[in-house]
């Protein structure tokens, strides 16, 4: 199955088998996908391929593969933010501001989109706008900090238990056995420390 080969893929790159890795994760990444999951795993597998190309030091590949990967789907920040890394690696700062720009306008609760909040800066400065870059340096630094906040007021919620409280409440049952299933977190704000979960 197609999951069978983007898990085998992943194992071979990982040993160091780059060669017969690679080959079964690109026909992942090409497959046609009649479903959101096969959709969802030709993404994955591209963005695979895309970030093992860019540690191997191959930036046009990395291009494109990624290139591959839905703008809109669950991998697509991490498909810009690999994109943004194989155009600067090649020298095309301008090229990479692009993806890191859309990225950088996304959720901040995303790994990549905090990123590219310092990757956009660190291009600009490459490129000599550093009036530019200084004040989305200082941006990011907002962004970051109070990205911490919500982390602290997460720990707290945790350890205090109102987590637990909340995600109770939110995800009601009689039937508490092995089969109940956490369907929706709580809001920040039903918890009582206003924390970001």
């Amino acid at each position: 199955t197609s999951y069978v080969r983007y898990n085998l893929g992943v194992a071979l790159v990982r040993s160091g088998d780059l060669a017969r890795g690679t080959k079964l994760l690109d026909e992942v990444g090409k497959l046609p996908a009649t479903s959101e999951e096969y959709r969802s795993l030709r993404d994955k597998a591209n963005v695979a391929l895309g970030f093992a190309s860019l540690q191997e030091g191959r930036s046009e590949p990395a291009r494109a593969y990624l290139e591959r990967v839905r703008l809109s789907g669950m991998y697509s920040n991490k498909a810009l933010l690999g994109f943004g890394w194989a155009a600067a690696a090649q020298g095309q700062m301008k090229s990479a501001l692009v993806p890191w720009s859309e990225l950088a306008t996304r959720d901040p609760h995303d790994a990549a989109v905090l990123e590219a909040k310092l990757a956009v800066p660190y291009a600009f400065a490459d490129l000599g706008a550093n009036a530019q870059a200084l004040e989305l340096y200082q941006d990011a630094i907002g962004v970051f900090d109070r990205e911490n906040a919500n982390l602290d007021q997460s720990v707290a919620a945790i350890r205090s238990g109102k987590l637990l409280d909340g995600l109770m409440a939110s995800n009601p049952g009689e039937e508490m056995g092995w089969f109940w299933s956490i369907s929706e977190l709580p809001e920040a704000q039903d918890l009582p420390l206003g924390g970001h979960l």
